[in-house]
């Protein structure tokens, strides 16, 4: 008999924690569940997904930009899942992918600098801040081709990005004259001739 109980009071018990871990639709908060308990610290139930960052490899002279893989959080907006993969972009390579020989701009002093993203008629805009203080070689000729090889690869990896427009702090002439460049949208036909 004390057997049966100790089963049925351990079926119970987990009944309620998978009534309290229960996953949410992508997108949709979990909603709170009575179970009698304290409310637990929740870990993340998001689903996750699978993108690219692109860097480049110190030993190429093309600076051709080079894949990693990244994992972000789900989302049907096209902007917010734009916005969690340059958030990864941004954080430079690992330690392990700069022993491999990868390079970037981007490092921990980076992170956290893609301030937003938004979209509307079809374009893209990506948000930065602090870069020219924090990379400033980045604005070189050289410097200012591997940077934009490598955001551009990695926006363009979204079929549904046909054009993006970049601005330091909001604005577009201050990015575009940080890099000696005319303020301008780049297309994904510019960029696949590129």
């Amino acid at each position: 008999m004390k057997r049966r109980v100790l089963i049925l009071m351990v079926l119970a018990a987990g009944g309620l924690a998978c009534a309290r871990t229960a996953t949410p639709s992508p997108g949709q908060p979990a909603a709170p569940v009575e179970t009698g308990l304290p409310a637990a610290t929740p870990t993340s139930t998001a689903a996750m997904t699978a993108v690219w960052v692109y860097y480049t490899m110190a030993a190429d002279e093309n600076m051709t930009p080079v894949p990693v893989e990244r994992s972000v959080p789900e989302s049907a907006n096209e902007a917010v899942l734009l916005h969690s993969t340059l958030k990864e972009l941004v954080k430079g390579p690992t330690g392990a992918e700069q022993a491999a020989g990868m390079t970037s701009w981007f490092s921990a002093e980076t992170a956290g600098t893609v301030v937003a993203v938004s979209a509307g008629d079809g374009e893209f805009t990506v948000d930065v801040a602090g870069w020219p203080a924090l990379i400033p070689n980045a604005s070189t000729s050289a410097g200012s081709r591997m940077l934009l090889s490598q955001m551009n690869s990695t926006v363009f990896q979204f079929g549904f990005v046909q054009k993006v427009q970049y601005t330091l702090n909001g604005d577009c002439a201050a990015f575009w004259e940080w890099l000696q460049m005319d303020c301008h949208p780049v297309t994904r036909a510019e960029w696949e001739a590129g």
